[in-house]
């Protein structure tokens, strides 16, 4: 059995390794703003973009150390607005065109 002082290291976050990571990904973004091919740049940026909010989620959300059950009540929100989105893109698409 764990003692509380093992268990708490164990928690522990080096915030500022996390935070140097978003700050990377970030410059590559802003590098990838000035490619040649927007469309390719443009996937990659928001593939990034995507890996960070993941990030930030696990933690500094904290989702990393919490019960599953909050984990998966997150990701069926997650669920329900890409649901949403999908639904509304085909409008899109047909108002403004493709």
């Amino acid at each position: 059995m764990e003692t509380p002082s093992h268990a708490a290291d164990s928690r522990h976050v080096n915030y500022a390794v996390i935070w140097g990571i978003l700050m990377a990904a970030l410059g590559v973004s802003l590098v990838l703003a000035y490619h040649e091919q927007k469309a390719l740049a443009s996937a990659i940026i928001f593939a990034i973009a995507v890996v960070k909010a993941g990030i930030v989620a696990v933690y500094y959300m904290h989702l990393k150390f919490e019960p599953r059950y909050i984990v998966l009540t997150v990701l069926a929100g997650l669920v329900c607005l890409a649901i949403l989105f999908a639904g509304l893109l085909l409008d899109i698409v047909h108002v403004y065109g493709g």
